[in-house]
């Protein structure tokens, strides 16, 4: 019996201690189960948070683009007298630097596709260096989710994320002075005796007309520095840099050009369905008053200094200007000038520099350079030979005609000239009022397509109304009114105003093409002798032989040049809106000038008219380095309060 009792106690304590460790293991399995679901409500709180973080991110960078576009807007509506007057105005801080942050998109709001808030943002701005041609502008989005307010609240989960950008903008030489040929309407080349050494292009439809018209491009180049090409374009995807590229441009089609003779007239080299480049406006001139002042621009014959900086800026002053030089007294050009009324210009020219007409430019007879660039081209289409090129003639007389109004070439009196002229300008193919439709391009009803009732046909064109935006009173608020404009004015070079002056315009006349007032030395200033009566066929002429120039019209280019027997030479380029061009020669020889190539003009005296270049983006972030604990800085002016020495968080360091 004894040995059975000792086996029941034993029996018992066994059964003691299997109940205990049955406890001690259900108390683990509740501990565990409990710490289980602690480390799975942690899982969903990082998962959660994550995702947080992550839609922070995006909102952040979804922020700082619309801060771009915001500043693509302010570009669009600002004049040409005061390009970056908008972009100022946004700065409010006059600080320049990083330091110098306003902001300018405050308590903006993202939603998903169902309305549903996911996000809060602000847009800060801060200009960082300036000059007249160009602003580099810092951009800082911070983006909250699900809120600003949950943010600064400390609510658990929320997120602020940031981005920045550095962005240039820049106001500089237009893409068309690439050049020979350009036009903002249709390309007409309607003869077997046009010869265009350099590219052609146009807006609208290119129109060889069956003709065999010749055509010898050259590479075009993203940009210059000095006499040195940049980033060689490959146009026609070869893969090679060999100078075989350029030819004939077209934002339509180019079409009826199976007889065009040089590398132009290669499939390759015919680029259709283009994208648009538009023309600069010059429907106020006050920029380029600004750059012949400050660069003290004259333009003189022999001792005598007939515009210094502007001319009709000064009481007293003639507002028009005639210039005649001869190869042993040229006109004398040295810089950029303004004439505040229109120029007439004929004979010898030397220096560099250029003219700005607020009236029409008529070139009354032949126009040259003293001492010209030594070949009208460079001996070879590849980048060396063009490099050469530009170094050896860098110091080459060079000029430009740039026209508010319209260039004329020729007696526009003379009758023959009259009639040839006005038989295109007034032709349906050559239509020129303002009711050009979205793509400010006539005859383009049918879209690119070129098929009626399509979905790219241009509703607009030719509906009888003219199409524009508006300032609002939002940009007087935000302080992008530029000067001199008030809500409800048109924005300049909007919709269907083509040459960007606020005003609708209907067909040319005939009639714009005459002198705004007498020949005399009561209205014109200049070289002329005024002995007795003087009409403009005494000092012009329809036969030419040679213009060397870059001309440049944002309206009509009207000219009637013949020289039977010969040829005429273009040395130059020929940029217009529309044009009314008829010669009568042997052939006429079109040469783009290659200083003009890749906004290098300015390098060589030209001073070409300027127009935007795309926003560059130099530098995007996702992180700013406060030096200080995150959640001190929960808005944004606390962080340009901190960021300017204003505020410091007790116990951050001062950066």
């Amino acid at each position: 019996m004894a040995t059975l009792i000792t086996e029941v106690k034993i029996n018992n304590r066994n059964h003691g201690s299997m109940l205990l460790l049955s406890m001690i293991f259900l108390t683990i399995i509740l501990a565990g189960v409990a710490t289980m679901l602690s480390v799975s409500r942690m899982n969903v709180q990082d998962v959660r948070f994550e995702n947080q973080r992550l839609q922070a991110r995006v909102a952040a960078e979804s922020a700082l683009e619309a801060g771009i576009a915001f500043l693509k807007e302010t570009r669009d509506k600002a004049t040409v007298a005061y390009p970056f007057a908008g972009f100022d105005a946004l700065d409010s801080n006059s600080t320049v630097g990083e330091t110098g942050f306003s902001r300018f998109l405050s308590d903006q709001v993202l939603t998903d596709a169902t309305g549903r808030r996911v996000a809060e943002y602000d847009v800060l701005i801060d200009m960082v260096s300036s000059d007249l041609t160009s602003r580099q502008i810092r951009l800082a989005a911070y983006a909250y989710v699900p809120s600003k307010q949950a943010y600064t609240n400390n609510v658990s989960a929320s997120v602020r994320k940031e981005a920045y950008a550095t962005l240039e903008l820049s106001f500089d030489v237009s893409e068309v002075f690439n050049y020979a040929y350009f036009i903002n309407h249709w390309g007409w080349f309607y003869g077997h005796s046009i010869f265009a050494n350099g590219n052609v292009r146009s807006n609208g439809q290119f129109d060889f007309g069956n003709y065999g018209a010749t055509v010898n491009g050259s590479p075009r180049y993203e940009s210059t520095d000095g006499t040195n090409l940049q980033n060689y374009i490959d146009d026609n995807h070869d893969g090679v840099t060999d100078g075989s590229d350029g030819g004939v441009y077209s934002g339509l089609q180019v079409v009826n050009s199976g007889n065009v003779n040089g590398m132009g007239g290669l499939s390759q080299n015919q680029h259709s369905l283009q994208e648009q480049v538009s023309m600069p406006n010059l429907s106020d001139l006050t920029f380029y008053e600004a750059q012949a002042i400050n660069l003290g621009s004259t333009v003189k014959i022999g001792s005598t200094t007939y515009v210094d900086g502007v001319l009709g800026d000064d009481s007293g002053e003639k507002n028009h200007l005639y210039l005649e030089g001869t190869a042993s007294d040229p006109i004398v050009l040295d810089g950029p000038v303004v004439v505040k009324g229109s120029v007439i210009i004929k004979g010898y020219v030397t220096g560099q520099g250029s003219i700005y007409s607020e009236g029409n430019v008529y070139i009354a007879d032949d126009l040259q350079y003293v001492n010209p660039p030594s070949t009208n081209r460079p001996s070879g289409n590849d980048e060396a030979s063009t490099e050469a090129w530009l170094e050896a003639n860098k110091t080459k007389d060079s000029l430009g005609l740039f026209a508010k109004e319209h260039v004329v070439v020729g007696d526009y009196e003379n009758s023959t000239w009259q009639y040839y002229v006005n038989n295109w300008l007034n032709n349906s193919a050559n239509k020129s009022a303002e009711d050009a439709g979205i793509d400010g391009v006539q005859n383009s009803k049918n879209g690119q397509d070129g098929i009626q009732g399509t979905a790219d046909d241009d509703l607009l064109e030719d509906d009888g109304e003219w199409t524009v935006s508006y300032y609002t009173q939002l940009d007087a608020t935000l302080g992008l009114l530029p000067p001199g404009k008030s809500v409800g004015d048109v924005i300049p070079g909007s919709g269907e105003d083509i040459d960007g002056d606020g005003l609708q315009d209907g067909p040319v006349q005939m009639s714009e093409f005459n002198l705004p007032s007498s020949l005399s030395s009561t209205n014109w200033a200049g070289n002329i002798d005024w002995t007795g009566t003087k009409n403009y066929s005494e000092v012009s002429s329809i036969e030419f032989a040679k213009i060397e120039a870059c001309m440049y019209t944002n309206h009509t280019f009207g000219a009637l040049m013949l020289n039977w027997g010969g040829d005429i030479e273009i040395n130059g380029s020929i940029i217009s809106r529309n044009e009314s061009i008829i010669y009568g020669a042997d052939s006429i020889k079109m040469a783009h000038d290659s200083r003009l190539l890749s906004g290098g003009g300015d390098n060589y005296g030209f001073y070409a008219p300027k127009d935007w270049e795309a926003i560059s983006v130099l530098q995007w972030d996702m992180k700013m380095d406060f030096n200080v604990a995150e959640h001190h800085l929960a808005d944004p002016d606390q962080m340009i309060d901190y960021l300017t020495g204003v505020w410091n968080p007790q116990g951050s360091v001062s950066p």
